[in-house]
């Protein structure tokens, strides 16, 4: 795992050219979906051919490809690759999936698609701080935990409090799921810049290449085919988020790469936050990469 820019599929591709019996599972949330190409900076159809990422491109942007849906895919792929005498390689940034994977997931009630049509259509109506106000009288505390404009997560906890008749907190914690790390021998590493203004520069030269007409169309052609909603995950991801602005006209095309680049450096640093509270990581500079797979051959046990 690492922060975005830091290098990931590099290495991932470099650990594979070493070791022929790791399978690479892409750990992106925004990756998974065909038609997110660009702004998600994934491989090339070049690069994926030869080093194929397992669960990028499994799905079209036509649905929503959920954590739960995530882990459950994770799973299977983790047991077919066992079958085969390979080992799994996870590689990526979506720090709350590597998080789910290695402590498990809550099996949480399955949407209400009536109740999300009224709490969506209240939303239309009145806002969508009177849901919040709302989730606030059924559950404060769940409330507080949850940004008031994120309607997504708002009309998910009270779909869960209103099937559980719980409050939120004490659903998840009643249904969570044997974790990765009480059933497999997990080897972390963690790609942590040493030198932020590195990665700062890494980032600033990545999005300079992937920003323009190009994600602008791409963002059109997807909203134009498949009519989805601004707050679909991938809508709301950095980059399309950016350059949905600008095609909605509220942000001018000049300021797309500046606002892109806060929102990038803004991730990155969570993506850092995330890392150096993770217990059991071993942590390596951005240039440190030949380092990394002298230690993993030792933890293989390969001569």
């Amino acid at each position: 795992m690492g922060p975005t820019a830091a290098g990931k599929t590099s290495w991932a591709i470099n650990w594979k050219n070493q070791f022929k019996f790791l399978e690479i599972i892409s750990v992106d949330s925004v990756m998974v979906y065909k038609e997110c190409n660009i702004g998600s900076a994934k491989p090339s159809n070049a690069v994926l051919k030869k080093y194929p990422h397992l669960l990028v491109n499994h799905i079209s942007v036509e649905y929503i490809f959920s954590v739960a849906n995530f882990y459950d895919a994770v799973l299977k792929l983790i047991n077919d690759i066992h079958l085969q005498n390979k080992i799994p390689l996870m590689v990526g940034g979506s720090m709350m999936y590597f998080n789910v994977l290695k402590n498990g997931i809550s099996q949480l009630p399955p949407a209400d698609k009536k109740l999300r049509e009224i709490l969506r259509q209240k939303i239309a109506d009145n806002g969508v701080e009177s849901v919040y106000e709302d989730l606030y009288k059924l559950d404060p505390t769940a409330a507080k935990q949850i940004k008031p404009k994120d309607s997504q997560r708002i009309i998910r906890a009270i779909e869960i409090i209103s099937t559980t008749g719980m409050s939120l907190d004490s659903s998840i914690n009643h249904s969570v799921q044997e974790p990765l790390k009480e059933k497999y021998h997990l080897i972390e590493y963690g790609i942590y810049p040493e030198s932020r203004r590195q990665l700062h520069q890494r980032i600033e030269t990545r999005q300079e290449s992937l920003l323009g007409e190009k994600l602008l169309n791409e963002i059109a052609t997807i909203k134009n085919t498949f009519n989805i909603s601004d707050d679909h995950p991938a809508m709301k991801s950095i980059n399309y988020r950016q350059g949905l602005q600008v095609l909605k006209g509220q942000i001018k095309k000049s300021e797309l790469l500046e606002r892109s680049l806060i929102a990038t450096r803004q991730l990155a640093k969570r993506q850092c936050t995330w890392m150096k509270k993770w217990e059991g990581l071993q942590y390596f500079d951005l240039n440190a990469k030949d380092l990394a797979s002298e230690q993993l051959k030792k933890q293989l046990n390969l001569p």
